[in-house]
């Protein structure tokens, strides 16, 4: 009988480490697993901040709840809940043929089957675990608020959202105007009506994440006209960047490197709003702001 709760329990706190790295994995790269989240263009950005860091804190306090094997059938019960949920979620992703994974592991690229076997081997060790008998603690309510906090506020203090820090007070864009200008002076087409350029470097990990940020907000704004890339880089490694994004293929154009550093300042991606020319506009990747930018679009 000893053996048997030993067991159960080994079973129980190793669902609960999993929970823990998962959710530290998704915290180191939460740039992309927020805008993984973002992707699906259901949530608006800032939302999507939140949501991202809400699946951490839950992760952690569930992950530590099984660890220490407080309210430990109630826990059991609600993480098999939220492994249910994952699992939906997957197979709503293998049923839309959505080529993404689901980040249970941050950037650890894991297909969908094996995602779905994971939890589901996860579910079943949380069933054998479970016991007849909750653990006693001595002040259990008040280190339940303990954890609730430490989970809460983790990915917030680690990782605040950009909306926290970024605004238009303390936006600090900066590129070269004139060498601006000079470009949009010989491309007659940027000077008229509104135009969106997004300067990108198809290796910049972070302009690839912006290209999913726009894809989104121009699908929002039913206006994908508007939205031109320029690329400093050659044919290939631009559809190289756009198979790696999954996002839509804009209009684009090339650069010499030489004279792309030159207008960004090698500050990259560079988002700038035209209107007949005139910068209405301007975004490095922490502060895109989604309202603005739509409203530019549709008004």
């Amino acid at each position: 009988m000893l053996l048997s709760n030993k067991l159960k329990s080994l079973l129980r706190i190793t669902v609960g480490v999993v929970f823990i790295v998962g959710a530290i994995s998704k915290l180191i790269s939460i740039d992309s697993f927020e805008i993984y989240i973002y992707s699906f263009g259901i949530l608006k950005l800032d939302l999507a901040f939140l949501l991202a860091r809400f699946v951490i804190s839950l992760e952690l306090l569930f992950g530590i709840l099984l660890i220490v094997g407080s309210r430990s059938k109630s826990t059991i019960i609600a993480s098999i809940v939220i492994l249910l949920t994952f699992c939906v979620f997957i197979i709503f992703l293998i049923f839309t043929n959505n080529p993404d994974h689901c980040h249970c592991f941050g950037d650890l690229n894991i297909s969908h089957k094996s995602s779905l076997l994971k939890n589901v081997v996860l579910i079943v060790f949380l069933y054998l675990s479970n016991k007849n008998q909750d653990k006693k603690f001595k002040n259990e309510k008040q280190i339940f608020i303990i954890f609730l906090i430490i989970s809460l506020l983790t990915p917030l203090v680690v990782s605040p959202p950009d909306s926290l820090f970024y605004n238009e007070n303390t936006k600090n864009v900066k590129y070269n105007d004139f060498k601006l200008e000079e470009y949009i002076k010989e491309n007659y087409q940027f000077g008229e009506g509104k135009k969106m350029l997004c300067f990108f470097s198809p290796a910049c990990s972070f302009c690839k994440m912006a290209a999913k940020k726009v894809s989104v907000i121009a699908q929002k704004a039913d206006s994908t006209n508007i939205v031109n890339y320029v690329f400093a880089g050659s044919e290939v490694s631009v559809s190289k960047f756009f198979n790696e994004t999954n996002t839509t293929v804009f209009q684009y154009s090339f650069l010499q490197p030489k004279r792309f550093l030159e207008i960004t300042n090698g500050e990259m991606p560079l988002i700038i709003l035209l209107e007949d020319g005139k910068v209405k506009g301007k975004y490095g990747y922490r502060d895109i702001n989604e309202d603005e930018i739509i409203r530019f679009i549709r008004y």
